[in-house]
């Protein structure tokens, strides 16, 4: 891979990043799941909660925003790491949120199953 191209996947990959931010923003959940691939998994450590695969990643958006009244989203850059063909990473989200029981936290909603 060249440097080039290397700088090109980073910036793909950058947009990505906002993307989801915008799709979560929009409480747009099916163009959110799209951007992962068939077997890609949303992480969510601090709820804890991972979902795994485009239909997941969807209905466990709407289950989160069900619990809300309203939510704003900032994605901080994380890690890249370039492999050829293939790429894993990391971004660091700050949520806020407001419960629809009108109380205020950041991000500790549950995701029931």
């Amino acid at each position: 891979m060249t440097d080039f191209q290397a700088i090109a996947d980073r910036v793909e990959i950058e947009a990505l990043r906002g993307e989801f931010t915008d799709a979560a923003m929009m409480r747009d959940r099916a163009r959110l799941a799209a951007l992962f691939t068939d077997d890609g998994t949303l992480r969510m450590p601090n709820i804890p909660a991972e979902l795994v695969g485009r239909e997941e990643i969807r209905a466990g958006g709407e289950r989160l925003q069900a619990q809300w009244e309203f939510f704003v989203q900032n994605t901080h850059p994380g890690t890249i790491q370039l492999d050829g063909d293939t790429a894993a990473g990391r971004a660091y989200i700050q949520e806020l949120v407001a419960r629809a029981s009108a109380t205020s936290s950041a991000a500790s909603c549950s995701l029931p199953r």
